[in-house]
C-alpha cells in the first residue's frame, strides 16, 4: 500500500482533461510562483491554516496545544510559533468557530482511488475522469503512480497538471501514466522565469520536449498573469518556444484571478501580487490572437 499526503479533492471541474472530471491535489511543489493559486500546496508536509476574523479568542486552542506553539498572550490575544507546530490537528478540533484547518491528510492510493469512484457514473456520461494536480504530483511518484495505475486497471481516464520541473526518471514515471498531461509553461525567459517562480526553466523544458516524444497527448498551459507574463514580446517569445519543440502541441492560456489570495492570509504569508486585476475577456483574447498569429493553436479557458 502507497501511502502520500493529499491536500483536496474537487469535483465537477469542466476545466482540467476532457468531460467531467474530480481533481485530486497532492501537496508540495519545488516551484513558488508569485501568483500560486493553492500556496497551501507548495510544502510538502501538513500545515495550519488560520482564519483570525473568525476567531473569538476563546483559547481552547492553546490549552490544547501540545507542544505551546499556540499562547495566550496579553489581553487573551493569541500567538503562533510555527517552528513548533506539528499540524497535529489537537487546536481543529476543540475551535467551534472552525478557524483552524489542516491543509494536507495522509491517505493510501486505495483511499483516494475509493473516494473518485464515486464519480464513475459522471465520468461515463460526459467523457470524464480523473486528475491529478497540486502542488505538483510528480513530487510525491509513487504515490501519483499508484493511483494512476489503479485507475487505469478500472478503465477510468486520467490526467496531471504539471508544472514539469522534477527529476526525468520520476517525472517521465508519472506523466505516461496519465492518459492526458496538462503542462505548464511560466515563462519563456530562463532569469524571469527564475524571478517569477524561485526557478529556472532549464529542466521544465526538457522534460518538456522528452515528453513530447513519448506521449501523444500533450497540452502546454501559460499562466497570463498581468504584469509578468503577458506583453506582446513575451507572448512572441513563448510561442517561439513553442514553435521550436519536437512536436507542437496546442496551448491553452489560463488567465490570472485572485481566487487563492486569501489563503495567505490564512497561511500568515504576503501576497506579492496584492491589487492585482485580472485581465479583461478581451484582453484575453488578444494575447490568444497573438499565438495564433504565430502559427499558435490556442484557446482561452474563459471560454
Amino acid at each position: 500500500m502507497t501511502e502520500g499526503i493529499v491536500f483536496d479533492v474537487q469535483r465537477y471541474s469542466l476545466q482540467d482533461g476532457p468531460g467531467l472530471r474530480t481533481l485530486v491535489f497532492l501537496k508540495g511543489c519545488p516551484l513558488h510562483c508569485t501568483w500560486c493559486a493553492n500556496p497551501e500546496s507548495q510544502r510538502c508536509q501538513p500545515e495550519l491554516l488560520y482564519d483570525q476574523a473568525r476567531c473569538t479568542l476563546c483559547g481552547e486552542c492553546a490549552r490544547v496545544c501540545p507542544t505551546g506553539a499556540i499562547l495566550i498572550g496579553d489581553g487573551g490575544a493569541l500567538t503562533f510559533d510555527e517552528g513548533l507546530c506539528t499540524a497535529c490537528g489537537a487546536c481543529v478540533s476543540v475551535c467551534r468557530q472552525e478557524a483552524r484547518r489542516i491543509a494536507g491528510d495522509l491517505m493510501s492510493e486505495e483511499l483516494v482511488v475509493d473516494m473518485v469512484l464515486r464519480d464513475m457514473p459522471f465520468y461515463r456520461r460526459s467523457g470524464g475522469g480523473v486528475t491529478l494536480g497540486g502542488g505538483e504530483p510528480t513530487q510525491q511518484p509513487g504515490f501519483a503512480s499508484a493511483i494512476l495505475r489503479q485507475l487505469k486497471l478500472r478503465g477510468v481516464d486520467t490526467a496531471i497538471e504539471t508544472c514539469g520541473d522534477a527529476e526525468n526518471t520520476a517525472f517521465m514515471a508519472v506523466a505516461e501514466l496519465a492518459d492526458h498531461v496538462l503542462f505548464d509553461v511560466k515563462h519563456a525567459d530562463r532569469e524571469r522565469h527564475t524571478e517569477l517562480t524561485g526557478a529556472g526553466n532549464e529542466r521544465i523544458l526538457a522534460n518538456l520536449a522528452a515528453l513530447l516524444h513519448r506521449h501523444t497527448d500533450v497540452t502546454i498551459r501559460y499562466p497570463l498573469v498581468p504584469g509578468c507574463n503577458d506583453t506582446e514580446a513575451e507572448l512572441r517569445e513563448f510561442a517561439a518556444l513553442v514553435l521550436s519543440l519536437p512536436r507542437v502541441p496546442p496551448v491553452e492560456l489560463v488567465p490570472y484571478h485572485r481566487l487563492g489570495e486569501h489563503k495567505y492570509r490564512l497561511l500568515r504569508r504576503d501576497y506579492l501580487l496584492a491589487g492585482t486585476k485580472p485581465h479583461e475577456e478581451g484582453e484575453v483574447n488578444r494575447a490568444c490572437g497573438i499565438l495564433q498569429g504565430c502559427g499558435v493553436a490556442c484557446r482561452s479557458l474563459t471560454h
